[in-house]
């Protein structure tokens, strides 16, 4: 059944957890507010797509309610196909994730129904034979871990593209951090890569930047990446495989190594857990670092309320 409180579906703080709007075929409605309720019961607040009061306007409402919505969950099955109006709303969220340049669609399978040529590539839970509940067990888990951890929940579900990694389709999700940054992204991966792949993708991903400038380029900071987990780095060595397992939890070190106009400076910063990034050298001042830091990483902070809206 709907959930109490009405209209604000804002999302309170940096550590809140998301906001889901869940969309289905009219014949799935029990399996979607099944799944919505155990969501509610991890602290996941979500709502279904035939929740509309009484009496309101339903397009309005739709609107709104999607606008609000961290993420839209499309739950696709035979019926969900068959259905112009569950098309219009999935539609209109891979609009948005486009417009915004995020990941704001994810796809649950209820059966094993033909995802449209547009959704294929993309990574889906699988939620079939019945296997929904675990579905909202995996989701549920992601997010908590994430508030744990002290990052922000933030999903990368697209498909990566085979040509990108030289592995065969994504068969994993991983969720990759940086703590003292603030953010945590899930990727769809290969089951089986090297070090060296699976960094590669996470640059390419994550549109992680090389350098970042001021005064035409005169003085900046320089980025390296390094990859570990629990606490032990992965192996840079191209040859080395890597056998990861789903919900494998990657954190993201950025080195960070200031220049000036006659070259590279003294005072290498690593943004890393145990680290507050405090290290600078003199001719970067501490004020300045921090600004290029968050203008470099700002793309991967989850967006707030208000930048939200200002897409309305």
């Amino acid at each position: 059944m709907p959930r109490s409180g009405g209209g604000d579906m804002s999302v309170h703080g940096p550590l809140a957890a998301p906001r889901l709007f869940l969309s289905c075929a009219g014949s799935d409605r029990d399996v979607a507010e099944r799944m919505a309720s155990e969501l509610g019961r991890h602290g996941i607040d979500a709502t279904v797509d035939h929740w509309c009061p009484p009496g309101a306007n339903w397009v309005l409402w739709i609107n709104d309610a999607m606008a609000a919505a961290d993420f839209y969950i499309l739950l696709w099955s035979a019926a969900a196909r068959d259905q112009a109006v569950v098309a219009a709303l999935w539609s209109a969220a891979l609009v948005r994730e486009l417009a915004e340049r995020s990941s704001y669609l994810l796809v649950v399978r209820l059966d094993d129904s033909a995802l449209p040529p547009v959704l294929a590539p993309r990574h889906s839970l699988d939620g079939t034979h019945g296997r929904w509940s675990e579905v909202v067990r995996d989701l549920a888990g992601i997010w908590r871990r994430d508030r744990a951890g002290g990052a922000p929940p933030a999903v990368a579900g697209d498909p990566v593209a085979p040509e990108a990694t030289g592995v065969t389709a994504p068969t994993r999700m991983i969720r990759v951090r940086n703590q003292v940054l603030g953010f945590a992204v899930v990727l769809a991966v290969a089951e089986t890569m090297t070090g060296w792949e699976l960094l590669s993708l996470i640059r390419a991903r994550l549109a992680l930047p090389d350098e970042q400038t001021r005064f035409a380029g005169q003085v900046g900071l320089r980025f390296r990446y390094r990859l570990g987990i629990a606490g032990e780095p992965l192996p840079e060595d191209p040859a080395a495989l890597l056998h990861l397992s789903d919900g494998a939890l990657v954190d993201l070190e950025v080195v960070v190594e200031p220049f000036g106009p006659v070259g590279p400076m003294a005072g290498t910063t690593s943004y890393r857990p145990a680290t507050s990034g405090a290290q600078v050298q003199a001719a970067v001042p501490p004020a300045a670092q921090r600004a290029l830091v968050r203008s470099a990483f700002r793309h991967l902070a989850p967006p707030t309320a208000s930048s939200r809206a200002g897409t309305r």
